[in-house]
């Protein structure tokens, strides 16, 4: 029998080089990237993978970035969480939406809108889990777990209360990290506490140009690999 991972996590790096190696405005890598991020997800979906995880955007792709591609941004998460909430295959599967971050502190309501209807319209649906991570910095996401915790004023500090205070208090720990873009190394603490015993895949491939069969190659390895938890 397959060991498929029971909660995947994707940080799709790559988009900006990408487009500039395409001759276009770097910004653009993104339209390209949501397209890839459909198909890779549908995939998920047909192996059966119940937790699928996607950093849509960090912190700094919204405060740092140019004006251009911070309004290309918004409005592709505005249209996209508006086709999410309708779309058949999501509702076919029961699929439940999470955004994590700080989307709500940062996004107009023009565009939080749509998000929180996709969360509304999918709520009770068990079956799968789609996360997507938006406005998204894994060390704010620790320093707002201890805040809240200190100003609880609770004194005995185990694994779970430390979960319980995570953006991600309702999700699995990550089993299998897949980074694109051919730089192994980890951002802005990403998800720290949940990747603590996960796999990891690097490919050298750019997000928009990592295609379904690269992903199943990377879901293959993972079956093949043992996973021994410090045994």
């Amino acid at each position: 029998m397959k060991k498929i991972p029971n909660h995947v996590v994707v940080i799709p790096d790559g988009n900006r080089r990408w487009a500039r190696s395409q001759g276009l405005k770097p910004w653009l890598g993104h339209t390209y990237s949501i397209e890839n991020t459909k198909a890779i997800f549908e995939e998920a979906l047909r192996m059966g993978i119940p937790c699928f995880s996607f950093w849509a955007s960090s912190r700094d792709n919204l405060t740092k970035r140019t004006k251009a591609e911070v309004s290309l941004l918004l409005n592709s998460f505005k249209k996209e969480f508006t086709r999410l909430a309708k779309d058949e295959q999501i509702h076919k599967n029961k699929v439940k939406i999470n955004i994590l971050g700080d989307w709500r502190k940062q996004f107009p309501v023009e565009v939080k809108k749509p998000m929180e209807k996709a969360i509304e319209v999918t709520k009770k649906y068990n079956k799968f889990n789609l996360n997507l991570l938006i406005a998204y910095s894994g060390i704010e996401e620790s320093i707002q777990a201890l805040r809240a915790i200190s100003k609880e004023g609770i004194s005995q500090i185990t694994p779970q209360v430390i979960k319980n205070y995570l953006y991600t208090k309702d999700l699995p720990a990550v089993d299998y990290l897949i980074r694109t873009g051919g730089e192994p190394h980890m951002s802005s603490g990403f998800m720290m506490w949940d990747i603590a015993d996960a796999q990891m895949y690097f490919s050298d491939k750019l997000w928009p140009e990592f295609t379904i069969n690269d992903f199943r190659k990377a879901i293959k390895e993972y079956e093949i690999r043992g996973r021994r938890f410090g045994k």
